[in-house]
């Protein structure tokens, strides 16, 4: 088949979604590489790179996973405990190079303007974001069903943000019969929540009712859950944080206080690879073609606009 437009692809690392995000992109880039996945699990038209420098030579886009890079640059490879030091080779690809990643600490960020790359985090693309907390909801009923001794049906939950993922968390414990009550900042929010049928706190005032909570559910990127908060949570609670870094439940204050606090990123990719990884796959070459519309010296605001 025809190839749409003239693209060498490097796709670095990640789970199963980057092998499906280079499978959709063989129809229309001229090269796709992949480095971090075992060769025999490769789709069809997808060549494999032995190093991160095999990967690189000669490409004009780079795909790193949706989870980003870590401050020290490192990569998250295809096993849960495997990092990539992608951080030396950032500087390396030529000026122009389009890097799409879910997100990017800022120092990155920084360094990538200084390299004349285009950058797009696309983790916060409604497109991708929406469909993707449709898994993340059903991993964190899943987490609560494997944890707890006590049935969905009628326990007590707080989700707390009523972002993108708040809504579906809370529309999926819902309907499950649980009482869930929403803790937001924006009034605005707090009605929708209402219009819902759910519960309603402001963020100030959901401290108060933290001891009343079976599942505390967590979607904001900020420190929510302090010592100050914790102490106030029932002994039995079940904490799931759903936050992208830096989270918000203080983990060693969680543990001290003997609360079962679960961490857990990345639950599209771990409970429904495929329908994630389909998302990703049909997002990420629109991204490109939009990026290809415009100068590749655009800014990154520019370019997600």
């Amino acid at each position: 088949m025809e190839r749409s437009f003239p693209i060498q692809v490097a796709v670095i690392g990640g789970d199963v979604r980057q092998r499906i995000v280079a499978e959709a992109l063989v129809e229309t880039a001229t090269v796709v590489k992949v480095f971090g996945h075992p060769q025999i699990e490769l789709p069809y038209g997808v060549d494999y790179a032995a190093t991160i420098d095999e990967a690189l030579d000669g490409v004009n886009v780079i795909i790193l996973p949706i989870g980003g890079m870590n401050e020290a640059g490192k990569v998250r490879g295809n096993q849960n405990d495997q990092w990539l030091d992608f951080g030396p080779y950032f500087a390396t690809c030529a000026g122009g190079t389009l890097l799409l990643t879910g997100s990017l600490p800022s120092r990155w960020l920084k360094e990538g303007v200084r390299q004349g790359y285009t950058i797009i985090e696309y983790a916060e693309d409604d497109t991708i974001a929406i469909l993707n907390s449709i898994p993340t909801a059903e991993g964190a009923l899943q987490i609560a069903m494997e944890q707890l001794p006590i049935t969905i049906h009628g326990s007590r939950v707080l989700v707390i943000g009523f972002g993108r993922v708040g809504v579906t968390v809370a529309r999926t414990f819902q309907s499950l019969g649980a009482r869930v009550t929403v803790a937001a900042r924006r009034p605005a929010l707090l009605a929708r929540a209402a219009e819902m049928r759910c519960n309603t706190v402001s963020h100030t005032e959901f401290p108060g009712s933290l001891s009343e909570m079976d599942i505390i559910i967590n979607t904001v990127p900020a420190r929510v859950l302090e010592e100050e908060q914790l102490i106030r949570t029932a002994p039995e609670v079940l904490i799931i944080d759903l936050a992208s870094a830096p989270g918000g439940v203080d983990f060693d204050v969680a543990g001290k206080l003997g609360r079962n606090a679960i961490l857990a990123p990345g639950l599209p990719g771990k409970v429904a690879p495929k329908t994630a990884g389909a998302i990703l796959a049909t997002a990420i070459p629109e991204l490109i073609r939009k990026a290809h519309s415009v100068p590749f010296r655009t800014s990154p605001a520019e370019i997600n606009r």
